[in-house]
């Protein structure tokens, strides 16, 4: 029955998804700062928004209850800058626990993303400043003579910190962009971390479920990009050739040197580009169709934890609902290999 009821709602979907009308204004870079929990498809992100002109990056801010651990997040995302010759981008430490604890990652996966998978980078001369996240974003929030965009690629802990200890900033945020979520699709819980086998929730909602509630009920225009939308841009062994064929820059090397484990394993191990679709899409709305849903969380604890539901009144959330996988694989790889005499939209490119 419950089959039956989701392939209703996937119909609906469908039949109702639009264009997107999020514009890109490419006379002025987006005023970004990006929130994560500093995993390695955070990392290749990362990378793409730091090669890319449309946006112009104020701050990188980190939390310690996601897939990295508190104490290495910051340190490999301030390396990652060095990688590229971004060094003087602020990186700040977050939140050490969420606000709803539900458990964590495995161990083992957390271990990996703390050695960044054995890739070698650079270490940057600049340390993370010991600014808490949540002040520093408001900081720059407030400060701004133009609004913000926030693109959130972990648990929404900072941000909903931020947002309770000053209401005012959730005027100057332009957009939130969070990747995170499952509408139709499974979600992706590992085990039983509260004790119930969960098959609705996705990692970034679950580890911190209230504070996902709290930015969703914030007001804040928010672009949610779910795991139904990322099942659209597998790690393939297509990609996997383009990128071994064209790699003429650090960046693109280093997601080469990620993917190239999970494109050799793709039979038997299904991966997907989760954040970098969500970058690509923010940078290029175009690529993407688009679906307005009154959504709200599940935090009665249980099997459904985190779950987010569809209701008739809540939050009307922008959900992303299609994307052209052909136009994202591509604007990924070239931007992936801008060189830098390709203009870069920040403070300290000199």
């Amino acid at each position: 029955m419950l089959k039956r009821i989701f392939l209703i709602l996937g119909a609906i979907l469908l039949l109702n998804q639009v264009e997107g009308k999020n514009q890109v204004d490419l006379s002025h870079p987006m005023l970004l700062i990006i929130d994560t929990d500093a995993d390695i498809d955070d990392m290749m992100a990362i990378l793409y928004l730091l090669k890319n002109p449309r946006v112009d990056i104020k701050a990188i801010t980190t939390m310690g209850d996601g897939m990295s651990r508190w104490e290495y997040g910051a340190k490999n995302i301030s390396n990652l800058l060095e990688l590229v010759g971004r060094s003087h981008v602020p990186v700040s430490y977050g939140a050490r626990k969420s606000l709803s604890p539900a458990g964590t990652f495995p161990p083992e996966w957390r271990n990996d993303v703390d050695k960044v998978m054995g890739i070698k980078l650079p270490t940057n001369p600049v340390q993370p400043i010991r600014e808490r996240s949540s002040d520093l974003m408001t900081e720059i929030i407030m400060k701004s003579p133009n609004k913000v965009t926030l693109f959130c690629i972990g648990p929404l802990t900072n941000v909903a910190i931020a947002m309770e200890k000053t209401p005012a900033i959730k005027e100057n945020i332009d957009r939130i962009y969070f990747m995170g979520g499952a509408i139709l699709v499974p979600g992706n819980i590992v085990g039983r971390p509260q004790g119930y086998k969960n098959i609705v929730a996705e990692y970034n909602v679950f580890l911190d479920a209230k504070a996902a509630s709290d930015v969703f009920n914030s007001g804040v225009p928010i672009t949610l990009i779910p795991l139904d939308a990322t099942e659209h841009a597998p790690i393939t062994k297509q990609f996997y050739d383009r990128i071994s064929d064209d790699r003429t820059t650090p960046a693109a090397n280093f997601v080469y040197e990620v993917i190239k484990p999970y494109a050799q394993m793709q039979k038997a191990v299904k991966s997907y580009f989760w954040d970098p679709l969500a970058a690509v899409v923010m940078t290029h709305p175009e690529i993407a169709t688009y679906r307005n849903l009154n959504l709200t969380i599940n935090l009665r604890k249980g099997p459904e934890y985190g779950r987010i539901m569809m209701i008739k009144q809540g939050p009307t959330i922008q959900v992303v609902t299609g994307v052209n996988s052909s136009a994202f694989y591509s604007i990924f790889l070239s931007t992936l290999n801008n060189h830098p005499n390709i203009k870069q939209n920040h403070n300290e490119s000199k």
